[in-house]
């Protein structure tokens, strides 16, 4: 996660797994990235407690008296500051406000699912760095999933659409049906479509989004927004700027980033770094000091090899110590 603040940390789905010792992989995860990222340790601590506070609120009933003495004291009336019975719950009422407004935040992210998937069960797919998985979901749609990339869908599809979710990339082959729409939602796009093919690049901390379409039609929207996209065209989301931009695609490369080969253009080194960390499960940590521009193909060579062609090809010594990934400048 780049930039984390406390509201990205309370509403992150799997910095909550962490918080609430719920899932493992989320637990090594986040026990990495603190590790990796001590200059965050505190404000991580301020959101765990936020989270844990979540498990130990009030009741509506005692929400509901104290916010009735609170706006007697705010309303001047007779009833005394000494005589609020206990301040603590005053502390957990400002609390459960503001954990509610980030609770809708997440569960706003959710709720469409949920909603769409009545009476049936949500299954949540994270895959491991370094490693891919395929899902067929029950309508027959095949998915490929890239490593750390995790797809939340209803074990069956009920009502008028067919929703799932995903925060990473993936290969979507969809089965046709006109009355049924597929939406896949990401953390900054909806993706529309009734049967087709394509790759969609989606991580939440990635600085953009890609939706590259080799069959059928989709309809990619934001707000208000909606763009169309025809076979061989990618729409690519800048998320910092708030922009889309449809170009075209080399559809053989588009397809060998599915099987892990990864194809760089004048990457940047946070860019570079993210992906060996997702292909290789090292860690990584940010160095806005390294300046780099990579051109070139990593495929399905070893960490060492891929080290090595890093160092030649660039002004920079790469190497791994207690498998995190090391950068001298020459």
């Amino acid at each position: 996660m780049e930039q984390p603040t406390l509201e990205k940390l309370i509403c992150n789905e799997s910095f909550i797994n962490y918080c609430l010792q719920v899932r493992l992989e989320d637990m090594e995860y986040w026990k990495q990235w603190v590790e990796a990222n001590p200059q965050h340790r505190q404000l991580v601590e301020d959101a765990k407690g936020l989270v844990q506070l979540m498990q130990m609120v009030p009741s509506q009933a005692q929400v509901a008296e104290e916010r009735v003495r609170l706006q007697a004291f705010i309303n001047k009336n007779v009833t005394p500051v000494h005589r609020l019975r206990n301040y603590r719950w005053i502390g957990y009422t400002a609390a459960s406000l503001l954990l509610v407004s980030m609770g809708f935040l997440f569960l706003k992210r959710q709720l469409p699912i949920a909603e769409n998937a009545t009476q049936t069960e949500l299954v949540s797919q994270l895959v491991p760095t370094g490693k891919y998985m395929n899902v067929i979901l029950s309508d027959s749609t095949k998915v490929k999933l890239g490593p750390t990339s995790t797809l939340r869908y209803p074990k069956h599809f009920n009502g008028d659409k067919r929703i799932v979710s995903l925060n990473g990339e993936g290969y979507f082959e969809v089965t046709h049906n006109i009355h049924k729409p597929f939406i896949i939602q990401t953390p900054d796009l909806e993706i529309k479509v009734l049967g087709t093919s394509f790759n969609v690049h989606a991580f939440e901390n990635d600085e953009l989004s890609k939706i590259a379409l080799f069959t059928g039609k989709v309809e990619v929207s934001k707000g208000t927004k909606r763009l169309l996209l025809s076979p061989g065209q990618a729409i690519v989301y800048h998320k910092d700027k708030a922009t889309f931009a449809v170009e075209s695609f080399d559809i053989a490369k588009e397809k060998e980033n599915m099987t892990g080969v990864l194809h760089f253009e004048k990457a940047t080194f946070s860019e570079i770094a993210k992906q060996l960390n997702r292909k290789f499960g090292i860690i990584v940590q940010d160095r806005p000091d390294i300046e780099l521009m990579y051109s070139g193909t990593i495929g399905h060579e070893p960490l060492e090899m891929v080290l090595e062609k890093l160092s030649l090809t660039t002004g920079y010594q790469f190497s791994i110590e207690s498998n995190t990934l090391i950068v001298r400048k020459k």
